[in-house]
């Protein structure tokens, strides 16, 4: 008997059975018309809606690349047989797939729907776990492309943006919604949460893709250099300045997009000036008469209150509507800890081909893991992970190893280790403000003795500057560049991940 999707023979609902096998399903008719496409392939891709999918071409969907870039349905249709190949995700290169595509015929042997089922990694990964089955990288298997051959579209430049929870697939939806537009996006989020990677990929995915793509960290350049990093200098600008003079980042991106990271450690004076430059969109270099038209789409991020900021007065408020015409929130990793086990397998696989060995929890490891709290957020997850290739003996990771290191990298205050500092109580302030008029005390001298003592009590409580920042609202650089002024010895910070 010939079944069908709409088939109910015996009182059977294929489509209900479908949608419970763990395998994501795809299914088109001759044509490459989607039909159909079972909940854990939409589970597998959160960024999909199924109502976008069905009744669209294959073909359609490939070229608009927006859900994915690659199908075997195509080759299916073509050869008039069955395939499989390895495939990855355009948007997530490290996430690849079995795929086998199998034809279904009519009575007169001709093709009139495929089948596609997707075999993904977390498929072998709990092969493993409860039979030992030997794990080996989906990428190796990927055959060579024959020379002469034309992919069916082009692929669009990758970067990972992992996890399936609801607060992550709100946001990837968010990105493929706004990634076409040349609105300014200001991405704020907790150190680590993954800003930048949201920056690359809004880039990635807007029409701006094949032009400059320039970062800045404005929390990482001296104050009195930021002015010349943005807008450029002629020859002579200043002492020091290059004889041939130098274009800013805004000339470096025109046409293209500008990453302006860390834009709440921005000095006021830079902020007009950029406010200016925004509204404009004309720059002028440092010592310089003529000015040069813009066309650059903004994109800044920062882990700091820009609100509080405003009523601080630190932060211009019209700048900050200026860069918040479309909002996103990179959320904390303890708001979405089921992405927890994808992050780990995800860093795992691209430990083991560089560190050229395995490493794996057992499910208590991973839910022990996954009921931490991660401060430092993906950050500090990829680096615990990465310590444990570099330092642990043995090939699982048991719970007395993940418990011991929690202990150990955990925040906690530690008051016995409280410097003494200058700083008075609350109520003895003013006092104490007098007292440093009196003696001559610049302004200037007396933030920056308030600005040490807090430094220094924020570090005994401390046991990174990445810590330290989250505490102060400030970015990891802003701390360790200041400590430094200070001549405080900066505690050692977790380095290494992409925020």
């Amino acid at each position: 008997m010939n079944l069908t999707l709409d088939d109910n023979a015996n009182d059977i609902n294929y489509k209900e059975i479908l949608d419970h096998l763990e395998c994501p399903i795809y299914v088109t008719d001759a044509n490459g018309v989607t039909r159909y496409v079972n909940l854990a392939y939409l589970a597998e891709n959160p960024i999909v809606d199924r109502d976008k999918l069905i009744g669209r071409s294959v073909g359609d969907i490939i070229q608009e690349g927006k859900y994915f870039n690659q199908a075997i349905t195509m080759r299916v249709l073509h050869e008039q047989r069955e395939a499989i190949e390895v495939l990855s995700h355009h948007l997530l290169p490290d996430k690849s797939a079995f795929v086998s595509g199998r034809p279904i015929y009519d009575a007169k042997r001709s093709v009139k729907n495929v089948v596609s089922i997707m075999y993904v990694d977390s498929f072998f990964q709990r092969l493993n776990r409860h039979f030992d089955y030997p794990l080996r990288p989906l990428s190796s298997f990927v055959r060579p492309p024959v020379i002469g051959s034309a992919p069916l579209a082009a692929s669009m430049p990758p970067v990972p943006l992992i996890g399936a929870s609801e607060a992550m697939t709100t946001l990837k939806r968010l990105i493929m919604k706004v990634a076409p537009i040349d609105a300014s996006v200001l991405i704020t989020g907790e150190s680590g949460t993954g800003k930048d990677v949201v920056a690359t990929l809004l880039q990635q995915l807007s029409p701006r893709r094949d032009k400059p793509f320039v970062k800045i960290n404005c929390a990482a350049i001296p104050a009195n250099l930021l002015e010349s990093e943005l807008f450029g200098y002629e020859k002579g600008a200043f002492t020091g300045a290059l004889a041939r003079g130098k274009p800013g980042v805004f000339e470096q991106a025109n046409g293209g997009t500008l990453f302006l990271d860390e834009i709440g450690d921005m000095p006021w004076e830079a902020q007009s000036k950029l406010l200016r430059v925004l509204q404009d969109k004309v720059v002028q270099r440092v010592g310089g008469m003529g000015t040069l038209q813009l066309d650059v789409r903004i994109i800044a991020a920062t882990n700091a209150d820009l609100q509080g900021q405003i009523r601080k007065g630190t932060f211009r408020k019209d700048l900050y509507y200026r860069l918040n015409l479309i909002p996103m929130q990179t959320p904390p990793l303890r708001q979405r800890r089921d992405d927890i086990p994808l992050l780990l397998d995800f860093y795992s696989r691209q430990f083991d081909k560089h560190y050229r060995r395995i490493i794996r929890f057992d499910d208590a490891g991973v839910a022990r893991l996954a009921a931490y709290d991660w401060p430092g957020n993906v950050r500090e997850l990829r680096n615990f992970l990465e310590y444990m290739y570099v330092c642990q003996d043995d090939n699982y990771v048991d719970m007395a190893t993940i418990n011991s290191w929690l202990r150990q990298n955990d925040v906690e205050p530690v008051p016995e280790a409280q410097p003494p500092v200058s700083m008075p109580a609350e109520d003895a302030l003013l006092g104490w403000c007098r007292a440093q008029l009196r003696a001559g005390a610049t302004l200037k001298t007396m933030l920056a003795q308030v600005e040490s003592d807090v430094l220094r009590l924020a570090q005994a409580q401390h046991k990174t500057t990445y810590a330290i920042a989250d505490r102060l609202g400030v970015a990891q650089p802003t701390v360790v560049r200041k400590l430094q002024a200070h001549g405080i010895g900066a505690n050692r910070g977790v380095v290494g991940a992409v925020e």
